[in-house]
């Protein structure tokens, strides 16, 4: 039998090993993306866009897209926190077509207020890099 130090030794790396097997499977499984906060804020006509819904479009993206797009929802003061994978997480690093719709809540008014103008990646015009740590972005100012 070896002795106590020997074993200790063998038991800590028999640990250590499955910790690290275990860290680089779960990781793997997930297969979630490294994602960095972004805070924005929304204005139509210098007022906040409440009610909103902003979407982060990959530059990237493949035809067929693997990861959800990060978006978010405008609050009463034109805010928005973007979250992929969870509530606030954020973004991964890259640059982004931004894309935005406004729902209307009335029915006398268009289905979306900004009449699809921002709707489509295709057309929209707002761009943004998001950088590893905290983004603070530009207020985004709509016509």
């Amino acid at each position: 039998m070896a002795p106590l130090p020997v074993r200790a030794f063998r038991l800590l790396l028999v640990l250590l090993t499955t910790v690290a097997v275990g860290a680089c499977t779960s990781s793997s499984k997930t297969g979630r993306k490294a994602v960095h906060p972004v805070r924005g804020k929304v204005l139509y006509k210098d007022k906040p866009a409440a009610g909103a819904f902003v979407v982060f479009v990959p530059a990237t993206e493949p035809p067929q897209p693997v990861d959800p797009r990060p978006r978010a929802t405008v609050q009463a003061d034109g805010t928005f926190q973007l979250f992929t994978y969870e509530a606030d997480d954020g973004a991964a690093a890259g640059d982004y077509t931004v894309i935005i719709t406004w729902p209307s809540e009335n029915r006398d008014e268009p289905e979306d207020k900004l009449f699809g103008r921002y709707g489509d990646p295709k057309r929209s015009t707002i761009k943004v890099t998001v950088k590893p740590g905290k983004n603070d972005l530009d207020p985004i100012l709509l016509k």
